[in-house]
C-alpha cells in the first residue's frame, strides 16, 4: 500500500469549470505499446489499431462533474482515440487522493492547478515525462514558456505534466455601478495607484446601501504576484516580514481602509466579498482569477474586464500564470497511451475547442484566443485581450506548503482589514505560526 505524506488543505475556492486544476506524478515503469502513423502538429503520432483500454482521470479540485468532464475533455479524447475509454472520478466526499490510493484505485491522469502542488508532493505520484517528450518529439516551444518554467522549477529540471488550460488574475468591474456614479470604466494598463484613485468615488453609501469600490482575492494575488515572491524559500520557511512582501501586503490592505470601502466581521471573508460583487452587485471592482468570470458571473451582472493593475517599477508586467496541468501518475500502466492523450490536449485543435468554451489556452501563439467564447454567447462583447497579460511575470518556485502559508496569511490579512492589528504585527505572527506548522508537518507529527 502506498504511504502518503501528511494531509493537504484546499485553497479558497475561486477556481471553477472554466479554469483551475493540475498537479501530480513521479517515476515508475514505462507504459504500454507504441504507436505508428501520421504525426500531429504536437509531434505525437496518431494511433492506429490498438486494443481497447480505459484511462482513469481525477482532479482534487472538485470543479467538474462527470458530465462537464466529458463535454470538455472526455468526448474529444474518445473521438480522437476511439480505443480509449476515459473514466472520470469526480471529487466528492470520500474520494480524496489519499482515500482512492488507500482503496487501491489506479489513477492514470491527474489534473490540478499550479497552486495545488501539495497534492503532487504529498501523494508521491510524480512521474517525469521527459523521456516521453523526447521519444515522441513533442515540441515544448509551442507552449507559453512560463508554464513550462513552473514545471522545471517543480521537477528540478524535469517535467511532470503538460499545461492544458491557463488562468491568472484580472480586473473585473460592474459597468452598472460605474454608470450609476458617473465614473469612467477602467482602462487596460492602469497602475495600482491609478486603480486606488479610480475606486475612491465608488466607495460610498447611496440609498441606504453601502457600495464598495474594490475587493480582491488575496490568496490568489499572492500566488501569482508580480514580484514572483514564493510562499516558502529553499529552507521551507515563509518570509512574510520581508520588505518586498510587506510592499505587496501594504498595497492590498490599504484599499480596505478607504472611507466607504471598509469591511467588518460579517463581510471580511472572501466568499462574502465575491457574493457582494456578483450576487448583491454592491462592489464595483473585483480582482480575481480570470476564469471565474466566464464560469460564474455569466449573465448575472453587467460585467467586463480590464488588465490587472501594474507596478510602476514593472511596467507591462502582468501576474504570473496559474495553469492547470495534466499529469501521468507513476502508478499508471498505460503511460504511452496517457502521454498521447495529454499531448493531444495541448494541440491547436483541442486548444481551440477549450477557447471556444471560455477556457484560456496554454499555447505561446495567442491566435486561438480569437476563438475565445465563440460557444458562450455572453462572452462575445467582453474585452478578451485583458483576460491574459501580454507578458506574464516569471513564475515563483512552487511550494509544497502553499496551503499552510495561505491559511495564516489570510488570518493576517483579515486582522489588518478589521484594524485589529497593524501590518507588522499581523505579518510577524502569521510568519511565526506558518513556520511552526510547516516544521510540524515536516517532522511528521501532529500540531497540538
Amino acid at each position: 500500500m502506498r504511504k502518503l505524506r501528511g494531509s493537504s488543505m484546499k485553497l479558497p475556492a475561486a477556481m471553477t469549470a472554466a479554469a483551475l486544476l493540475a498537479s501530480l506524478v513521479a517515476a515508475c515503469s514505462s507504459g504500454s505499446g507504441t504507436t505508428s502513423g501520421k504525426e500531429t502538429e504536437s509531434g505525437v503520432k496518431a494511433p492506429e489499431k490498438k486494443e481497447p483500454i480505459e484511462l482513469t482521470f481525477y482532479s482534487e479540485s472538485g470543479d467538474h462533474d462527470t458530465e462537464a468532464f466529458m463535454k470538455l475533455f472526455g468526448n474529444k479524447i474518445k473521438e480522437k482515440f476511439p480505443y480509449i475509454t476515459p473514466k472520470f472520478i469526480p471529487r466528492v466526499a470520500g474520494t480524496s487522493i489519499e482515500n482512492l490510493i488507500t482503496a487501491g484505485q489506479t489513477l492514470d491522469i491527474l489534473y490540478l492547478s499550479s497552486g495545488q502542488t501539495n497534492f503532487l508532493t504529498d501523494s508521491r505520484l510524480e512521474f517525469d515525462i521527459s523521456e516521453h517528450i523526447k521519444k515522441n518529439k513533442y515540441d515544448l516551444n509551442r507552449l507559453e514558456p512560463t508554464t513550462i518554467d513552473i514545471q522545471k522549477l517543480l521537477a528540478n529540471g524535469g517535467i511532470y505534466g503538460l499545461p492544458v488550460f491557463n488562468n491568472t488574475m484580472t480586473m473585473f468591474y460592474n459597468k452598472d455601478l460605474f454608470d450609476k456614479f458617473g465614473v469612467a470604466y477602467p482602462k487596460d494598463g492602469l497602475s495600482w495607484d491609478q486603480v486606488y484613485d479610480l475606486v475612491k468615488p465608488l466607495s460610498r453609501t447611496d440609498g441606504g446601501v453601502q457600495y464598495q469600490g474594490f475587493t480582491l482575492s488575496m490568496s490568489h494575488s499572492m500566488l501569482v504576484n508580480q514580484f514572483s515572491i514564493p510562499y516558502t524559500d529553499n529552507q521551507n520557511k515563509v518570509n512574510f516580514t520581508s520588505d518586498q512582501f510587506k510592499k505587496l501586503f501594504d498595497m492590498w490592505t490599504r484599499f480596505y481602509h478607504l472611507p466607504g470601502n471598509e469591511v467588518d466581521s460579517k463581510t471580511v471573508s472572501y466568499s462574502v466579498q465575491v457574493n457582494k460583487f456578483d450576487q448583491e452587485k454592491s462592489i464595483a471592482v473585483y480582482l480575481g482569477l480570470a476564469a471565474l468570470g466566464p464560469a460564474r458571473f455569466k449573465e448575472n451582472l453587467n460585467w467586463d474586464v480590464a488588465s490587472f493593475p501594474e507596478w510602476k517599477e514593472k511596467p507591462g508586467i502582468g501576474p504570473q500564470p496559474y495553469p492547470s496541468y495534466f499529469y501521468i501518475t507513476n502508478m499508471s500502466k498505460k503511460k504511452d497511451d496517457a502521454f498521447e492523450v495529454i499531448a493531444y490536449l495541448t494541440s491547436d485543435e483541442f486548444q481551440s475547442h477549450l477557447a471556444k468554451n471560455g477556457m484560456f489556452p496554454t499555447l505561446k501563439n495567442r491566435d486561438v484566443m480569437k476563438d475565445f467564447g465563440k460557444d458562450v454567447p455572453y462572452l462575445s462583447k467582453k474585452n478578451i485581450n485583458a483576460f491574459l497579460p501580454k507578458t506574464f511575470a516569471p513564475p515563483a518556485k512552487p511550494s509544497p506548503h502553499t496551503a499552510i502559508g495561505a491559511k495564516h496569511l489570510t488570518t493576517a490579512f483579515n486582522a489588518v482589514l478589521l484594524k485589529q492589528k497593524d501590518i507588522n504585527t499581523a505579518l510577524r505572527e502569521a510568519e511565526e505560526a506558518a513556520n511552526k506548522e510547516i516544521q510540524t508537518k515536516l517532522s511528521g507529527t501532529t500540531a497540538k
